[in-house]
């Protein structure tokens, strides 16, 4: 089972790349287009082109944020609780995230296959948006699993206290 948690964080180090690829790009196109703009020769799409890498900067990178816990949370209260509440907290939270996760990748991925099967293109560069939504709930699923490995780890934890 170590095999697959390590496949885990593989994975979700190689999506952490690919978000942090897709957030330099939409950084040289947006500057790019700028540039464009001012000598009269803006980029063609790129308003599309910049969604749909920030659309894929937030997705791959969640495995990864949630396996380092990199997320924000608010402790302003939170800190003053017991440790057993906190435990208690952090179960339900994860529980109602791995089942939110799990409904979202299911459903993005039923939604990525009638947009297929509809035909559906960008409106400016025609780009099947289907691709996208797919890669989405990819990433939502991997997202799922990091969820699941964070609930195991708590469990784990707890148990050795």
């Amino acid at each position: 089972m170590d095999f697959f948690w390590k496949a885990l964080d593989a994975v979700a180090d190689k999506l952490k790349i690919i978000g942090a690829l897709g957030l330099a790009g939409m950084t040289v196109l947006t500057c790019t287009d700028v540039v464009g703009r001012f000598f009269k020769h803006p980029v063609f799409g790129s308003v599309e082109l910049v969604t749909f890498m920030g659309v894929m900067a937030v997705a791959a990178s969640l495995p990864a944020v949630h396996l380092n816990k990199g997320h924000i949370g608010v402790e302003l209260l939170f800190r003053f609780f017991s440790r057993r509440t906190r435990a208690v907290i952090d179960s339900i939270t994860g529980v109602l995230s791995l089942i939110l996760f799990g409904l979202l990748s299911w459903r993005m991925f039923d939604y990525a296959m009638e947009m297929r099967a509809s035909g559906e293109v960008s409106m400016n560069l025609g780009f099947p948006e289907y691709m996208l939504v797919f890669v989405v709930a990819v990433c939502f699923g991997f997202f799922f699993l990091a969820i699941l490995k964070g609930i195991r780890d708590s469990f784990v934890a707890a148990r050795l206290k």
